[in-house]
């Protein structure tokens, strides 16, 4: 994008936001090779959340009202989106070129286990039992505090990278109090919004995973009140429960009433073994707005109906349910039954990190889902099931939704806090551009996001990402990562 005379590099936070590469080619180099200590705190510049113009843009809002602006600015002050209309004059603010560039919401990634980062690309050819017995079996019960802070850092740098602003972190490694702060504190140094979802703990997997009797952990208690004690900054928490496939009917009750006690949403795993685990909930008078189903392949409608009618959300990571045997991704049985469908990475010791790819194989695998029966009777279809901007809603304010936080995020509405991710359509991957949301959805990959703001703090720029933690620790990733595995005997 071309850069008008006098805009400069945002001036940000050092302890978090340091270059980590160069505008042309972000790689594996581009992250640093120093074996440098875990940072340490540092004072803030203070330059965080000074006012800035994102200017002369096409600004797909996904606010129905506000829909699609050309040639609009965006302003954004304190963190918070102002307004949006063109012209805006603003002197004293840094501008942010977007004249060759597509603005929307950071994504919302709604289920990610971030620590897997350290082992990524181990799981490419494994089912979903070969998961179950050597990730939550063997690896996770090796990771030590650092592997868990590792794992998270750079697992959400690279949310970031691909325009993925707000995360689920579903973290089940609590092997030890010690194992969950360091986890925390890699989302912190990472910049990330991030709902953290405390889960069991991944070094007994027969205690924890197999029709357990075992409660979450009451270290959760201590969680709520030391590390979020108010629970209004980019870091909240939520409960990883095993929910009814995997713990007793008992533990269900107990661990959803103390995320309830605690006033914190709750995410369970469920309905990739087989159906029920709805109408168990429903039985015990469980069901509510503040649970969320991952996966929910093979449940019946009449559950995502119970799902739809307590206000609840799913959140579909159609990639690995795919290759893995969980089922069909259920966007459809969502939609249906009223729920709320969102979309997640799941994992990247299987997949790549980047939200474009979930959207568009939910989208396009739904869409021939709904075309198999005229495909059946060898007639052709007149017109196809969901729209383009499904996907993108699906990526944004569905997601948003999904955690509870699109009165703050998901849509870039003035009055949200300013999670803003620029594409550019410059690029021979996305030029030119007659559809901005078909662009988005259809062309668009990580190398085509340009700038990132999160909570109106730029953390990715001109292609550049900001991060000093993670450009002076990868080594230290990679041997963790090696460590890991050796000890697993993989």
């Amino acid at each position: 994008m071309r850069r008008p005379t006098g805009t400069h590099t945002f001036g940000v936070s050092r302890r978090n936001y340091l270059k980590l590469g160069s505008a042309t080619a972000l790689t594996v180099a581009a992250l640093g090779s120093a074996d440098a200590d875990e940072s340490e705190e540092a004072d803030s510049d203070g330059d965080a959340n000074e006012r800035i113009v994102i200017r002369n843009g096409t600004v797909v809002t996904v606010d129905p009202e506000l829909g699609i602006q050309r040639d609009a600015d965006v302003l954004v002050d304190g963190g918070t989106i102002e307004r949006i209309e063109r012209s805006i004059e603003a002197p004293t603010a840094d501008v942010i070129d977007a004249d060759d560039a597509i603005v929307l919401p950071g994504f919302v990634n709604s289920h990610l286990h971030t620590w897997q980062a350290g082992v990524r690309g181990v799981a490419g050819d494994w089912s979903f039992d070969e998961y179950l017995e050597t990730m939550l079996g063997e690896i996770s019960g090796h990771y030590r505090p650092v592997d868990a802070y590792l794992g998270n850092l750079f697992g959400a740098v690279e949310q970031l990278n691909a325009g993925t602003t707000t995360i689920l972190d579903w973290f089940h490694i609590a092997n030890s109090p010690d194992h969950t702060d360091r986890a925390i504190d890699g989302l912190e140094d990472a910049g990330i919004r991030a709902v953290f979802a405390h889960g069991p703990p991944g070094d007994d997997s027969a205690t924890w995973w197999e029709n357990s009797a075992e409660p979450h952990p009451d270290d959760v208690r201590r969680l709520h009140r030391e590390r979020f004690p108010a629970d209004d900054g980019r870091l909240t928490l939520a409960m990883g429960i095993r929910g009814p496939d995997y713990s007793t009917d008992e533990v269900v009750a107990h661990d959803i009433e103390l995320a309830r006690e605690l006033g914190i949403p709750a995410s369970m795993h469920i309905g990739s073994l087989g159906p029920g685990g709805v109408e168990t909930l429903d039985e015990l008078g469980l069901l509510g707005d503040d649970l969320n189903y991952v996966h929910a392949n093979r449940l019946t409608q009449a559950e995502f109906e119970r799902i739809g009618a307590s206000g609840g959300s799913v959140s579909i990571t159609p990639e690995v349910e795919m290759q893995m045997g969980m089922g069909m991704p259920a966007l459809r049985e969502t939609l249906d039954g009223g729920g709320v469908p969102s979309v997640g990475v799941d994992i990247v010791s299987n997949v790549s990190g980047d939200l474009f790819t979930q959207a568009r194989l939910a989208l396009q695998t739904q869409r021939a889902l709904d075309n198999q029966p005229t495909v059946e009777r060898n007639e052709q279809i007149e017109t196809v099931s969901l729209p383009a901007r499904r996907a993108l809603e699906l990526a944004t304010i569905d997601g948003a939704r999904a955690l509870g936080l699109d009165d703050e995020i998901g849509s870039l509405t003035p009055g949200k806090r300013a999670d803003v991710t620029l594409v550019r359509t410059d690029d021979i991957a996305t030029s030119p551009v007659h559809d901005p949301v078909e662009t988005v959805v259809f062309q668009t990959g990580v190398a085509n996001v340009d700038t990132v703001l999160v909570d109106g703090e730029i953390v990715k720029r001109d292609g550049v990402l900001y991060n000093e933690p993670a450009r002076t620790q990868r080594r230290r990733l990679v041997e963790s990562g090696r460590r890991i595995l050796r000890e697993s005997e993989l």
